[in-house]
């Protein structure tokens, strides 16, 4: 009887034991989890595993270096917590501490050190220099303040990084190099700086595909589907009287011919051609693909022979197809070719567009030949690139202009706000005016001759519209 009770008595407290174990362990605070410390110079995020709300009331934060403690209680709900206005560079004991309502506690502490404050970064990038294809690699140039400067292209099919910092040109075209520099222990990461150049080839050996041309082999007046010949003195337009330049002649249809395979401008007066007349004592021709082509980028090439005799004018030029809404200058005009008569052994190029106050300004280059223009037939081109138009004659290099030449954001003759330019094409024999000079008074008859004009995409650059 006595074993019985003392086996009971065992008993109860073995279940005793055992339910306030169970009691103990269900009102334990979770040891906090996944715990991660994230600092920078100044602060410091703690962040944790969100716990179950039955469990835990708050979460205790603590912050400690040397005597310096900053305490501060999160919800019970919260998996981060910021600490700012913190030494930088020096060690810190963080402490996650879980609560619960009985204020029992369970803590995790991580020691850390802040980062150092890094000093202001920059670059100075200078500015690459264009080129050619087939020009030795372009070695670049840039200082950061501190840390490794590194290169980059965004355009890499016009260009690539050689040797970590030498620039080798791949096809025509504009190409972005950016400098990048992620700092380093002592310097921040420093603003990415980007430069951009115009790669070109030599005028002989550009990549060119046939898009349109005339050739000049009919007879008659220009082919209208290409083209509209001009008519009158300029009165009445918005060019003026003279078509701005104080000009002796008017245009008529009668001046145009193909002949010979070429087209033939002929300006004359009445001795010199008593048929083909006008209102004024010159009479001339002029003709354009205004409304009827349109060019954008590429490769011009016209075959021309100048005319005999001082104060003649002739032309081979463009103006942007948009004159209608964006008048002279703002349209854009290029000069692919001008000659003055009393100067026979020299022909001009020239670039026209407004300026930042929007005031007329141009670009101006000349070529001066060993013979007299008028005794034979040269080639006169443009290169015309988004941001660069080059100008020849016989492959010679007369002029060329960059965008960054002008000083302009937005210039006429590259893409703006997403759309690329259009112009026409223009062939004119003018007389006198502020160019063409003083008229010979000997002078009746003078012939300007187009054997043919064509216009090729260069590398896939250039489009006609039609």
């Amino acid at each position: 009887m006595q074993k019985n009770k003392l086996a009971v008595a065992l008993a109860i407290a073995s279940l005793m034991t055992l339910s306030l174990a169970q009691v103990a362990s269900a009102s334990a605070v979770p040891t906090p989890t996944n715990v991660k410390i994230t600092t920078n110079s100044n602060s410091a995020t703690v962040s944790w595993a969100k716990v179950s709300s039955a469990k835990v009331s708050s979460v205790a934060l603590t912050a400690t270096t040397g005597s310096t403690k900053i305490v501060r209680t999160a919800k019970n709900t919260a998996t981060s917590y910021k600490f700012t206005g913190l030494l930088a560079n020096t060690n810190y004991t963080f402490k996650v501490t879980n609560l619960n309502k009985k204020l029992s506690s369970s803590t995790v502490s991580i020691r850390v050190k802040t980062k150092n404050v890094l000093a202001y970064n920059s670059i100075f990038f200078g500015q690459p220099q264009d080129m050619l294809i087939g020009d030795p690699d372009l070695e670049l140039f840039a200082l950061p303040n501190g840390g490794p400067i590194t290169f980059v292209v965004t355009t890499p099919t016009r260009c690539e990084i050689m040797n970590d910092t030498f620039l080798h040109a791949l096809a025509i075209g504009s190409c972005t190099v950016v400098a990048k520099d992620p700092g380093d222990s002592t310097y921040a990461k420093a603003a990415d700086e980007s430069r951009t150049l115009t790669i070109s080839a030599p005028i002989g050996s550009l990549n060119k595909t046939l898009l349109w041309s005339d050739e000049f082999n009919g007879t008659g007046g220009p082919s209208l589907t290409n083209w509209n010949p001009t008519i009158g003195d300029g009165c009445g337009t918005s060019a003026g009287c003279g078509w701005g330049n104080g000009e002796a002649e008017s245009y008529a249809e009668c001046a145009l011919n193909q002949t010979g395979g070429s087209m033939v401008i002929t300006a004359s007066t009445t001795k010199g051609d008593a048929i083909c007349k006008s209102n004024k004592s010159w009479t001339s021709g002029k003709f354009t693909s205004y409304g009827k082509v349109d060019f954008t980028y590429g490769y011009f090439e016209a075959k021309l022979k100048m005319p005999e005799g001082g104060g003649t004018w002739p032309a081979f030029w463009t103006l942007g197809s948009n004159i209608a809404s964006t008048p002279w200058p703002n349209c854009g005009e290029i000069d692919i070719m001008e000659y003055s008569g009393n100067n026979p052994y020299q022909s001009t190029s020239a670039l026209h567009y407004a300026n930042s106050n929007n005031d007329h300004e141009y670009k101006s280059g000349s070529y001066q030949n060993n013979s007299e223009l008028f005794n034979d037939y040269h080639t006169y081109g443009l290169l015309w690139l988004p941001n660069q138009i080059t100008y020849t004659i016989d492959n010679h290099i007369v002029l060329i202009v960059n965008k960054s030449d002008t000083g302009l954001t937005k210039w006429p003759f590259g893409t703006n706000n997403k759309i690329d330019p259009k112009a026409y094409l223009i062939f004119n024999l003018a007389m006198g005016g502020g160019y063409g000079g003083q008229i010979d008074p000997g002078l009746t008859k003078a012939e300007y001759s187009i054997d043919y004009v064509r216009y090729y995409s260069v590398d896939g650059i250039g489009k006609v519209t039609n």
